[in-house]
């Protein structure tokens, strides 16, 4: 068996991925989302590494080449009731507050990150958004 049937098979038999979900209705021009989505997919990784069963998780990502999927959200509301589901379904949630100091005020929600989890588990939850 191959290292990647071997990483499938350790996580139920699917796919690894993260999402990183934008508020689209902020106006972020291209470089900030890119600079917000690094942000949320480092600090669910990070997370993943402080979670006892995510470290696992995170590893099986980062060996399937760390899949990620940018979608996007039209308001603060939908992206925090995003934040409550991923949660009450044992998903990583992280919220990626800006500083400040260039297109935004401090403290405003941007991006959230959901995963690293199996595909299976994230895509109920953010199957119904669209692409960014």
């Amino acid at each position: 068996m191959n290292l990647f049937r071997t990483l499938l098979a350790g996580f139920g038999g699917g796919p690894m991925k993260m999402v990183l979900v934008v508020r689209s209705d902020l106006g972020l021009k291209k470089g900030k989302i890119a600079s917000q989505c690094a942000h949320a997919a480092v600090l669910c990784s990070m997370r993943a590494i402080a979670a006892g069963p995510g470290k696992a998780k995170l590893d099986g990502w980062l060996m399937q080449g760390q899949p990620k999927i940018v979608l996007r959200v039209d308001s603060l509301e939908e992206m925090h009731l995003l934040t409550e589901r991923a949660g009450e379904a044992g998903v990583i949630a992280e919220v990626v507050r800006d500083a400040g100091r260039t297109q935004v005020a401090s403290g405003t929600e941007t991006v959230l990150g959901i995963g690293p989890d199996r595909s299976d588990v994230i895509d109920p939850l953010v199957g119904h958004l669209r692409l960014l």
